[in-house]
């Protein structure tokens, strides 16, 4: 089997880009060496996988040359050469792709050509295109200043000048400026937090404060300025001033922004609710549920794909919020949206999550028969979810069996993060608790456990203080 670079890039290549590939390295303005698109004709045969046990470089070489010797040093340089026109491609395809990058060197070389008839009507393409563009965002600006320089180049060929166009250039460029620096501030923040590392920034804090107050007035009250500074300032204090001020600006500014970076300022609020406030608070459920369908209905996912963590999530605090009716619309719309490795697990542990907060424990438990243990989150997810449903269908033989199972899974299992084994541990141990006062009548008990359990933090700890005030009660 033949190992060469060249490959990686012909695998990546969708059928379409590998057509569009041949027809490129057939041009002679690209291309000039006939055995060079031999080459990839020979290769393409073998496209996508490339691993036949046929696919060798002596046969390939013989397909070239026929009745010629291999020789390593001349295959070796077709292969260079045929690597030099993949990744040229490459660039191709993302230059055409992008019409404004297209226009914008159009419009430098009919400046340095001095082609000032066909100017005018190309700056005002870009222009015009530029502001059907929806999201007015930090690329909005860069390229808006860019057409600016343009214009004022053309106009100086002209012997014109325009305070106006260079001061909008000047605007641009600091509008741009500014929300890069408070992204870039914002994810070093971000990403220091995740690993433990320092959360000190290369640009002081004076000297964002600085920046802040030293902005003209129309920038500083730009919607799009105040959701990045908001997003930067919640991310380095966590204060919920900036958590409400975030969030009124992306509902009534989120347009302006790029999908992408939209998206990141959900996330940024989830991640400091997550933070800063109990996920077995009935009411933060509530908030991140609300966000995250958000999310949804603003089809700010990946197109085409959604992580199945998130999908299980929106699941799960749905479902504890009684939002039935769009749990189910959301499992069976997006379902399909989970990579196919995970979605039949993934689909029926959603619906085994929703019918078991709707009390249908025994449908809850045919669709966790059919959930494969794909990894260790789904091995606890169903654990500790069948046990659930054994407590509240009455099983207590079956129960006190499978909580032992469990513990011994969860203690033997080195895989497991400390705070899941320590969570899950304290779950089983908890709910046997609740298991042997129950059988006893001892609803005296509850009271010791109550105060204490309240302090903790562990998995499903709302559902356990349901059971306790159940017992409380009987």
């Amino acid at each position: 089997m033949i190992k060469a670079k060249v490959l990686d890039i012909l695998k990546a290549l969708s059928k379409d880009e590998l057509k569009q590939f041949g027809e490129y390295i057939s041009s002679p303005v690209i291309n000039k060496r006939e055995a060079v698109v031999e080459l990839f004709n020979s290769y393409r045969k073998h496209y996508p996988e490339f691993n036949d046990k046929s696919f060798t470089k002596e046969k390939v070489f013989r397909k070239l040359y026929p009745g010629k010797s291999y020789n390593d040093e001349v295959f070796r340089n077709l292969n260079s050469q045929l690597l030099k026109h993949a990744e040229e491609f490459l660039s191709f395809l993302g230059y055409t792709s992008n019409q404004f990058s297209v226009k914008k060197h159009l419009l430098s070389e009919l400046l340095s050509r001095n082609i000032l008839s066909l100017f005018e009507k190309n700056l005002s393409e870009a222009t015009e295109a530029l502001e059907r563009q929806p999201a007015h965002d930090l690329d909005y600006f860069s390229k808006s200043y860019e057409l600016f320089l343009y214009k004022d180049m053309y106009n100086s060929f002209r012997n014109n000048f325009s305070k106006q166009d260079i001061q909008r250039a000047e605007r641009d460029l600091v509008v741009s400026f500014v929300m890069k620096i408070l992204e870039i501030q914002n994810y070093v923040l971000y990403e220091s937090r995740l690993l433990g590392l320092d959360r000190s920034l290369y640009l002081s804090d004076k000297f964002t404060e600085s920046m802040m107050k030293n902005l003209p007035e129309d920038i500083k009250d730009m919607p799009q300025v105040q959701i990045h500074f908001n997003a930067f300032m919640l991310e380095k204090t966590d204060e919920e001033k900036y958590f409400e001020n975030l969030h009124d600006l992306v509902i009534k500014y989120g347009d302006l922004l790029e999908k992408e970076k939209l998206y990141n300022k959900y996330i940024d609020m989830i991640e400091h609710l997550k933070r800063t406030r109990s996920m077995n608070d009935p009411n933060t459920v509530r908030e991140v549920f609300t966000l995250r369908r958000e999310i949804i209905e603003k089809g700010l996912f990946t197109e085409n794909f959604m992580t199945n963590m998130f999908f299980l999530n929106m699941v799960k605090s749905g479902s504890r919020l009684k939002e039935f009716d769009w749990v189910k619309m959301f499992i069976e719309n997006y379902n399909g949206l989970i990579s196919e490795d995970y979605r039949h697990s993934t689909y029926q542990l959603a619906l085994s999550t929703m019918n078991f907060e709707m009390k249908r424990f025994d449908e809850a438990l045919s669709h966790l028969a059919l959930v494969k243990y794909e990894d260790n989150y789904y091995n606890l997810e169903v654990r500790n979810l069948t046990s659930r449903i054994y407590y509240e269908m009455g099983e207590t033989d079956m129960l006190n069996d499978f909580l032992n199972s469990y513990r011994i899974y969860v203690s033997k299992n080195r895989a497991l993060s400390r705070k899941d084994c320590e969570s899950h541990t304290h779950f089983i141990s908890v709910l046997g608790k609740i298991v042997r006062i129950k059988e006893s009548g001892k609803s005296y008990k509850v009271d010791e456990l109550l105060p204490t359990e309240r302090k903790k933090e562990f998995i499903n700890k709302t559902w356990i203080l349901e059971k306790l005030r159940e017992l409380e009660f009987d």
